[in-house]
């Protein structure tokens, strides 16, 4: 079907690498990219300016065209010289993204129309679609693809009973404004890792405390790599038989000599049908207990990280705590924070300079803040996913409304659609997705 209007609301990495497939297409229609901020390409993952942040994918996976896997490769060799093995700076990848969309746009800059403002509402207008944006401006389009990155973290209850406000882990100036003193990361993932490391660099004393339930941090990428396993493995439901059968081939790889990165390898590109056959309460199980082990392994380190991380660590400027936060409360300029580790009735009270937020995007529409979401919910155009994590699509990432029926003429990609799909928040994921909604929209 031929459109010739196209909205994308959201710029960042699967917003702008859609426009930039659009371009490509034939016939090519005419596409509105809508993006709050002045940058287009680089959003939350590829916006910070510290190049100390490194991707953690290889450069030979982080192409942003399914049909052209060596694209970033070959610009990065041209651009620095590294090789397909290095893992680039992030905002590096933010300047290759935003650059691969003005060479799509090039001589056709006309059939793209690049808008800055924050859309509050989608409606619908017949068998067409109209978005208002916050200034009053009105754009028509004959079909929408939602590229809403990641949601602000979710108000976490010690901290806004008690008045403590905490930082953002992206607002570099709020952290350099920090006492001298300990800091407390919360959150244990990519996002504190990255935090970390430029804390560190910035503070020449003090201790960096990180807490999360678990207390679980990334691992790290092979290094050297190794060639990508062809087989898969085949995971039978329930959840319980198919951790059963993962835990058994871990075991026996391990027995063979072979790392366990090659398990979670076989699972790349098998794991959205495996998600998709578990009833909506496995999958909330498996939220609830499996997925910060999942994420830790799943989603590593860059080797040369892995290492800073453990020399911080082992320097004892690094400190990660398990268990939670059972109190928080202003103390001058610091916060003194109470601390129950996990397994233990124990409570420990420790006084740090500032609090930074790391736990990531909040997923679960029913906490957003987001006017557009907001206004799709209300009007019954969107609803939440079964899991609690993002929207409701169909099998080829249509939005789903309250009556159950998917829009034909409505997508999503990116963060928004983890709970329908799990393994569609990376890269080499997401780009397999952009390449069948633009096959779709044209």
């Amino acid at each position: 079907m031929n459109r010739k209007r196209i909205a994308i609301i959201g710029g960042g990495f699967s917003g702008a690498s859609l426009a930039a497939l659009l371009m490509q297409a034939s016939p090519r229609p005419s596409v509105t990219l809508i993006e709050r901020s002045a940058r287009l390409g680089a959003g939350l993952a590829y916006g910070a300016n510290d190049g100390a942040h490194l991707l953690n994918v290889r450069a030979s996976n982080m192409s942003a065209f399914a049909t052209e896997p060596d694209h970033f490769a070959r610009w990065l060799k041209a651009r620095t010289g590294e090789s397909a093995d290095a893992f680039a700076p992030r905002k590096l990848y933010g300047a290759y993204v935003a650059e691969t969309l003005r060479k799509a746009s090039g001589a056709f800059g006309h059939r793209l129309q690049r808008v800055r403002g924050e859309a509050i509402a989608c409606e619908r207008d017949g068998e067409a679609w109209r978005i208002s944006l916050a200034d009053g401006r009105v754009i028509a389009a004959d079909a929408v693809a939602l590229a809403i990155g990641h949601r602000p973290p979710r108000a976490l209850a010690p901290f806004a009973q008690s008045g403590v406000a905490l930082i953002d882990a992206w607002d570099e100036a709020a952290q350099r404004l920090l006492p001298r003193g300990d800091v407390l990361l919360l959150g244990t993932g990519l996002t504190m890792v990255d935090v970390a490391l430029s804390l560190a660099r910035r503070r020449s004393a003090g201790t960096i405390f990180a807490l999360s339930r678990r207390g679980l941090t990334p691992r790290p990428h092979l290094d050297p790599p190794r060639p990508r396993p062809s087989e898969r493995i085949d995971l039978p439901p329930p959840l319980s038989t198919a951790l059963a059968v993962f835990r058994a081939e871990v075991a026996r790889l391990n027995a063979a000599g072979e790392p366990w990165q090659q398990a979670m390898e076989r699972l790349r590109h098998y794991t959205t049908p495996l998600w998709r056959r578990l009833s909506p309460h496995e999958q909330r199980r498996f939220l609830r207990h499996l997925r910060p082990y999942w994420d830790v392994h799943r989603h590593r380190m860059a080797p040369s990280i892995a290492a800073r991380i453990d020399a911080l660590k082992s320097a004892g400027r690094l400190r990660i705590l398990a268990g939670e936060i059972t109190s928080a409360e202003p103390a001058g300029r610091s916060v003194l924070v109470e601390h129950r580790q996990r397994g233990s009735f124990a409570r420990h009270r420790f006084e740090v300079a500032g609090i930074i937020n790391c736990t990531g995007g909040d997923s679960d529409l029913g906490r957003s803040d987001d006017p557009l979401l907001n206004q799709m919910l209300r009007a019954g155009l969107i609803r939440p996913h079964t899991s609690g994590v993002g929207l409701d699509l169909d099998s080829e990432s249509r939005v789903i409304g309250a009556d159950g029926a998917a829009h034909a003429s409505l997508f999503a990609v990116g963060p928004l659609t983890q709970g329908a799909f799990w393994e569609s928040t990376a890269v080499p994921d997401i780009r397999l997705w952009l390449a069948e909604i633009a096959a779709k929209l044209c």
